[in-house]
C-alpha cells in the first residue's frame, strides 16, 4: 500500500513546481513528507542500499528525515506538495504508476495554482486535494491487487460502492450494469474475494449503517433506509449478525437537544 487509508491526518505546508537540469545531487533529510508528479524527465533515487527509479507520469512519495541521491537523466519537471503526515509515515520511498495520470496531473496542478494566488481558506483547498489523490491512488492499487484482475469484476465493485445506499441495488441490478448473469457474478467475487456479491453489498451497508447510527442524527427507521434496506426488522436482524449487537444500542443519543421547558 503506498500509503495506508487507516487513521492518518495531514497538514500541507505548500505545494510548488519545481524543474532541474541533468544532475547528480544529495537531498538532505527534510522535517516534512513530500509526494510529486513528475511531469517531465525520469530519475534514480538511491538510499539506505535502496535504488528506484521514476519515469514521467509517475507518483513519488518521500517521508519526512529521509535523506536519498538523485540521479536525474534528463531536463526534470516535477509538481511537489510538501506536507506533515500523522502518525508518521513509513521511511521507505515509493514510486507509484498511475494508470490513469491525466487525473493526477490536473490534481497537483490545481494544488500548485491555489498556493501560489493563496487565496481565502486556500489551505483547506490544498487539504482537500491532497486526500483526493491518496483517494486515487488507494482506488487503483485496490483494483491492481484483486486475484482475479476482470474488468467485469473491477465495473461491479465500483457500481456497489457508488450505488448501495439505494434499496434497487441488488446482485441481479449489478449483474444487469455489468452485462452479465447473477451466476458468472458470484463466480467472479468468489474466485476474487471468497464471497458472495450479495455479502459484499451487505458489508457496505452495514459499515454506512454504523456510521450513520454514530451520528445521532438519524433514528434506526431513518438509518434502514439511507442504507439501503426496505424493512427495519429485517436490517436489525442483519445488523446484529454483522456486529453482534441491534442498531438501537449502537444510536447516539440526538445531538440535538430542545431548550422547551
Amino acid at each position: 500500500m503506498f500509503i495506508s487509508s487507516e487513521n492518518f491526518s495531514l497538514t500541507v505546508d505548500c505545494a510548488l513546481p519545481f524543474s532541474w537540469k541533468v544532475s547528480n545531487a544529495y537531498a538532505h533529510p527534510r522535517a516534512f513528507d513530500a509526494i510529486s508528479f513528475r511531469v517531465r524527465g525520469n530519475a534514480d533515487y538511491t538510499y539506505g542500499g535502496k535504488h528506484l527509479h521514476a519515469d514521467t507520469n509517475d507518483i513519488l512519495f518521500v517521508p519526512a528525515h529521509q535523506d536519498y541521491l538523485l540521479s536525474a537523466n534528463v531536463d526534470e519537471s516535477v509538481l511537489v506538495i510538501h506536507f506533515f503526515l500523522y502518525p508518521k509515515a513509513p521511511r521507505d520511498i515509493q514510486v507509484f504508476h498511475p494508470s490513469n495520470p491525466d487525473v493526477f496531473y490536473r490534481l497537483f496542478t490545481e494544488a500548485c495554482a491555489i498556493w501560489r494566488t493563496k487565496e481565502l481558506g486556500y489551505r483547506h483547498k490544498i487539504t482537500s486535494l491532497l486526500y483526493k489523490i491518496f483517494e486515487q491512488i488507494e482506488i487503483q492499487q485496490y483494483k491492481a491487487e484483486l486475484p482475479v484482475k476482470t474488468e467485469k469484476l473491477q465495473e461491479a465493485v465500483t457500481y456497489l460502492h457508488e450505488n448501495f445506499f439505494s434499496s434497487d441495488t441488488t446482485v441481479e441490478s449489478t449483474a444487469a450494469y455489468i452485462g452479465t448473469s447473477t451466476v458468472y457474478l458470484r463466480k467472479l467475487f468468489h474466485a476474487a474475494l471468497n464471497e458472495s456479491p450479495l455479502h459484499y453489498l451487505t458489508k457496505l451497508r452495514i459499515a454506512h449503517a454504523q456510521a450513520l447510527l454514530k451520528t445521532g442524527y438519524y433514528s434506526v427507521e431513518e438509518v434502514t433506509t439511507l442504507s439501503g434496506f426496505n424493512d427495519s426488522k429485517y436490517f436489525s436482524t442483519l445488523y446484529k449478525k454483522y456486529t453482534g449487537y441491534s442498531p438501537s444500542r449502537n444510536y447516539a443519543k440526538t445531538l440535538f437537544v430542545s431548550n422547551k421547558k
